[in-house]
């Protein structure tokens, strides 16, 4: 991995599934990415349930380095 490709790590991806049996896959993937750039920033990184098969995946200062945090945005309607 070169030094631009590691500065280019994304710290956050959308995750959309159209069935249960796809989440668990899709957000290892996710986290396995986004790990990167928590790494490289010193943070842990956050998953956000935003809506049926809708997921936040990203490096969140909030969340201490090493951990992976969950939660579930309350629907606005």
């Amino acid at each position: 991995m070169t030094e631009r490709d590691h500065n280019s790590t994304p710290g956050m991806i959308e995750v959309r599934v159209g069935s249960h049996a796809e989440v668990d896959a899709a957000l290892d993937g996710a986290i396995g990415t986004v790990r990167n750039a928590a790494t490289r920033h010193q943070t842990g990184i956050m998953v956000t349930r935003t809506g049926p098969g809708r997921y936040i995946v990203r490096a969140h200062p909030a969340v201490p380095f090493g951990l992976i945090r969950e939660q579930h945005q309350q629907d606005l309607a």
